[in-house]
């Protein structure tokens, strides 16, 4: 079923993202703070609009995959925002890992247009996005989450639902705070390891051959092997993540010390200088403490 798309914010995620709906045959409308990133699609057949409110007026979904709960309220709110451009019986999708708070906040003023909303946090890669092959947790009501799927089957290799917007968002901190332990652990154990005389290489290649192995493992561990840290995940995003883990836990009353020390190391290295780097750099920091001894 060809829908009427609007999509707001065309970066890492979002652009390959939007280009699968291209693709996919929707008439779509794309917006982006820096316009020139709408270039691609608009040459094949997409559409630019000027403001957010224009690329959400008139659609039959409109998506937003911004970097974070500051980014997605600027374009949600205000009178060339999105919100204004929405009218009632339409679908907003939420792509953003923006936490709990900001899922239940968009529900509830979503609720007060009789605009419904779901919360689809993204699990997988920028290269993942590009083949469709990401995983989407769609969160909000069964009939929103209906009407939506023919869109997100187009952008994903799988959809895993629940009932509410809040425990979408909350799902993908949980996912990531896993995420930020393991990066944490193996940076720590290649630091360890070199301290001692021992090969980077070797230290990856008998965490590889062990129970412990791990596909993030073998990617990162080739990046820091190459020092490679173009941003596929910068650790600035991931010390946001990890942000809002200890604001959910927080107002749920769970305790995440694991989150907590985490966030400190990833705070550590976006102080000295590492922010905009991929998270593989957190090992970098680790070497340069283990080389002051």
């Amino acid at each position: 079923m060809r829908m009427k798309i609007g999509f707001l914010g065309l970066g890492t995620m979002g652009e390959p993202i939007a280009n699968n709906l291209r693709k996919a045959g929707h008439d779509l409308t794309v917006w982006n703070r820096t316009a020139a990133k709408a270039d691609h699609i608009v040459s094949k057949g997409g559409k630019l609009a000027r403001t957010a409110r224009e690329a959400a007026t008139g659609r039959d979904l409109v998506f937003t995959c911004l970097s974070d709960e500051k980014a997605l309220e600027a374009v949600l709110e205000g009178a060339d925002g999105a919100l204004a451009g929405l009218a009632k019986g339409n679908l907003l999708v939420d792509l953003s890992t923006a936490g709990t708070r900001s899922a239940r906040s968009i529900a509830t003023r979503c609720a007060d247009r009789a605009v419904d909303f779901l919360s689809a946090p993204i699990l997988g890669s920028k290269s993942a996005a590009e083949q469709a092959q990401i995983v989407l947790l769609a969160g909000g009501p069964g009939a929103a989450r209906e009407r939506a799927r023919p869109a997100l089957h187009a952008v994903s290799s799988r959809i895993i639902e629940l009932e509410d917007a809040g425990q979408a968002a909350l799902m993908k901190l949980c996912v990531n705070a896993v995420g930020g332990a393991m990066i944490a652990g193996f940076g720590e154990a290649i630091a360890l390891g070199a301290s001692g005389g021992i090969p980077i290489w070797k230290v990856i290649e008998v965490i590889q051959a062990s129970p412990f192995h791990s596909p993030l493992f073998l990617v990162k561990g080739e990046l820091i092997e190459r020092t490679d840290w173009a941003p596929r995940f910068a650790i600035a995003l991931a010390e946001k993540d990890q942000r809002l883990a200890q604001e959910a836990a927080a107002d749920q009353g769970a305790k995440v010390p694991i989150n907590e020390a985490v966030r400190r190391l990833l705070s550590e290295a976006v102080e000295s200088g590492r922010g905009d780097k991929d998270v593989a750099a957190l090992a970098d920091l680790f070497l340069e403490w283990a080389k002051r001894k």
